[in-house]
């Protein structure tokens, strides 16, 4: 059987969707398939230069041209996903085999489009996976109105992309409601992404330890990893942290980067019970994870249906409690209630939330009973030899 997978990023890249898809791709070439991903010429990390074409790990990688400007530049990426695109529009019109089968991603959001147009005078099945729902994520984030032109072309270019398709895959019920409802998608299959970069539970303490932070023994580590960006409200944190400022019980770990990440570390620096910190090494990421008590997740309610916050697996396989704020119900409250892996509190809770990090502070046990029902869950549902069968099925059955 051959499987295309279609990825604008794949490692060594460190973009999250190259990451998930590495796992699913060397999973599904492992189980038999030949599995050929295309992706593009990497922006993301330059530090190698990597051939237009090779096999890693049973997988055959091509490599398009595009311009690699950093990611910093916001135009440049727009010119980055155009010429990737116009490179993947030859690539799916003369170089797939008619009996392949081709999973899309929505890395860039418009390759669905051009995997589509390559679908109209080839045989290959059609297949998408959609991680952020666009234009609508641009919608939630209040940069384009559902009554703008350019709103309506892409809605329109997406619902004819998806109505093209075998089989439409997302990573929430929430996201396979809209795609029904909003896009009239039929064949809707839900199948979360897989932790990344290889996390697993690190005993508590050890990489304090490691580090040489003895000032953090004895206190409860709150911590915020990842992208935090617009869709991460950061006010219930900030105040969270005020009220706090002065318990020695707890301290917030901040990493990682993004618009909101900037404003809050602004507005809290100065506070002596938070500590900042970059982006954590994928490499690394179990040592760091294992720094923290519990972890955050943040996830504004205005994108609840169009994304889910890929930091949330990553926390479950470290085996911390999660700690969420949210305005609305989702697929992580459903699963944090169901399993008892932490506490989901609203927009503007910080007192109810300050309270329960206090008391979490005086009594470590449930934080760690929390913790390993979220590792329960994780296997369960999250880890990659699960995801990759799901896959698997979808793409055959």
């Amino acid at each position: 059987m051959k499987i295309v997978i279609i990825n604008q990023q794949y490692p060594p890249e460190t973009a999250a969707t190259g990451q998930v898809f590495g796992v699913v791709a060397t999973g599904l070439a492992e189980r038999g398939a030949e599995v050929t991903v295309v992706c593009g010429t990497p922006f993301y990390s330059k530090h190698e230069k990597l051939p237009r074409e090779e096999t890693r790990e049973g997988v055959k990688i091509v490599r398009l041209w595009n311009t690699a400007y950093p990611k910093s530049s916001f135009f440049g990426k727009i010119i980055n996903q155009a010429t990737f695109m116009l490179s993947l529009l030859e690539y799916v019109l003369f170089r797939i085999p008619n009996d392949a089968r081709v999973l899309v991603t929505t890395a860039p959001p418009l390759g669905l489009c051009v995997a589509a147009l390559g679908r109209v005078d080839t045989k290959y099945k059609l297949y998408a996976s959609i991680q952020d729902l666009y234009p609508d994520v641009l919608q939630a984030a209040g940069k384009m109105g559902s009554a703008n032109l350019f709103y309506k072309i892409l809605h329109n270019m997406m619902q004819w992309a998806l109505n093209k398709c075998a089989k439409v895959i997302t990573i929430s019920q929430d996201m396979s409601s809209r795609l029904r409802l909003v896009y009239g998608a039929t064949s809707v299959h839900v199948i979360p992404n897989p932790s990344t970069g290889g996390v697993v539970p690190l005993p508590h303490g050890a990489e304090r330890m490691r580090r040489g932070l003895d000032t953090w023994e004895g206190k409860l580590v709150v911590q915020y990893s990842g992208n935090f960006g617009l869709a991460h409200e950061y006010e219930t944190l900030l105040d969270t942290m005020r009220i706090l400022r002065d318990d020695e019980r707890v301290l917030f770990h901040i990493t990682g980067g993004g618009e909101n990440y900037k404003k809050l570390r602004t507005e809290a620096e100065t506070l002596p019970n938070v500590v900042f910190e970059g982006y954590a090494p994928l490499e690394t990421l179990s040592e760091h994870l294992s720094l923290a008590d519990v972890a955050l997740v943040i996830f504004d309610a205005a994108f609840r249906d169009v994304l889910l916050p890929s930091k949330y697996v990553g926390i479950l396989a470290s085996g911390r409690a999660v700690l969420l704020i949210s305005g609305a119900e989702s697929d992580i409250s459903r699963d944090i209630a169901k399993h008892e892996a932490g506490e989901v509190f609203a927009h503007g809770a910080s007192n109810e939330l300050a309270a329960q990090l206090v008391r979490m502070s005086s009594h470590m046990a449930q934080a760690r009973r929390m913790g390993r029902n979220a590792r329960e869950l994780y296997e369960e549902k999250y880890s990659g030899e699960r995801i990759v069968e799901e896959y698997y099925k979808a793409l055959t059955q």
